[in-house]
């Protein structure tokens, strides 16, 4: 499926009300970056959780990171080769990322859940630099599959927030 796709599926039937890029996601963008500056956040409330990506300086590079506020069990997914493999938590998930099949767009992406959130990550690249469309959906797909209730907003800018790790 090519992001143009991805983005239209993951789109809400009603946005609120809003300008910028993100708005059809639900998601503003409340730190964008700019010219010599990759770091981003966008915040945002879907599915009745609150939202986070982030563009981020990691190491050498920049990394995508997305953020569902959803109270999980403990999981951690990790890629091999084109498939997501479900290295713990619950057989829901193992099933949901079997299901997924092969698909390069899943290279380089890690996703752990917990109390804190369900997080995923990968490097940003040439390759799929539309690739969080895919983690916001994964993320959200996993929060739906086990049913992980909403987390409360954690208080002050939201940009501020701690990522867990």
């Amino acid at each position: 499926m090519t992001w143009k796709v991805l983005w239209d599926a993951i789109a809400l039937p009603d946005p609120p009300p809003g300008t910028g890029a993100m708005v059809a996601l639900g998601l503003d963008g409340i730190r964008v970056g700019y010219k010599g500056d990759p770091t981003s956040t966008y915040h945002g409330r879907r599915h009745g959780r609150w939202v986070q990506i982030r563009q981020t300086r990691a190491g050498r590079g920049t990394v995508m990171v997305v953020w569902v506020g959803a109270m999980a069990p403990p999981l951690a997914i990790t890629p091999d080769d084109g498939r997501l493999v479900a290295a713990s938590g619950p057989p829901v998930v193992g099933a949901l990322v079997a299901r997924l099949g092969q698909n390069r767009v899943w290279n380089d992406v890690e996703c752990r859940g917990g109390p804190d959130g369900i997080v995923t990550r990968r490097p940003v690249g040439s390759r799929f630099p539309q690739g969080w469309m895919y983690d916001l959906w994964l993320a959200e797909a996993i929060a739906q599959a086990v049913g992980a209730p909403a987390l409360a907003d954690f208080g002050g800018d939201p940009a501020g927030w701690q990522v867990p790790v």
